[in-house]
């Protein structure tokens, strides 16, 4: 456990709830210098304490724990930086609903990377058996199904989001279509 790591997040939803640490130390039922001690990074809480502080801020052990969440979210928003980009031709009339799609291609697309590294270092297919008495046998893992669903997903709204790029006067998508090989 990174304790500067967790401190920092931790600090940062208390401010998101605009809480001062006296205020959030007393509903988390610990004494202010000893959050303060954490949220500086100079001592690690048990569990039970870690358990009190997430609850306290509406976020899960994990989220505390895992700086992997905070990675991924800054991978989505490049990625949805990098779509804006290239959507930009789209109406105004129409941002409402396209900013909700960009937002999804960009997770599908980090979650397919992640995905496709996974398959790349462990292979399409396990084996596996019901029971010890039963011969094992190749079957395709879950993650892969998982990347086949997900790329399914992804090229819809793509393909949805080219859709709404204003036509050239050949009634074919105009240059940034022809960009996602369209």
């Amino acid at each position: 456990m990174d304790k500067q790591k967790v401190g920092f997040r931790m600090r940062e939803k208390r401010k998101e709830k605009k809480l001062t640490q006296v205020d959030f130390a007393k509903k988390a039922g610990i004494s202010t210098n000893y959050y303060s001690s954490l949220e500086q990074g100079k001592n690690s809480p048990s569990l039970e304490v870690l358990d009190r502080i997430a609850k306290s801020l509406d976020v899960s052990v994990l989220y505390l724990l895992n700086d992997r969440i905070d990675d991924m979210e800054i991978r989505v928003e490049k990625e949805v930086n990098r779509l804006r980009k290239l959507f930009s031709g789209i109406p105004k009339t129409q941002l409402d609903v396209v900013e909700g799609l960009i937002t999804q291609a960009a997770r599908l697309r980090i979650l397919l990377d992640d995905n496709w590294k996974d398959i790349l270092e462990n292979g399409e297919y396990e084996k596996f058996s019901q029971s010890d008495n039963q011969t094992p046998y190749d079957r395709k893992r879950p993650i892969v199904e998982n990347y086949d669903n997900r790329d399914k997903t992804y090229q819809a709204i793509i393909k949805q989001l080219t859709e709404l790029l204003p036509q050239g006067k050949s009634g074919k998508p105009d240059r940034k279509s022809k960009l996602l090989g369209r």
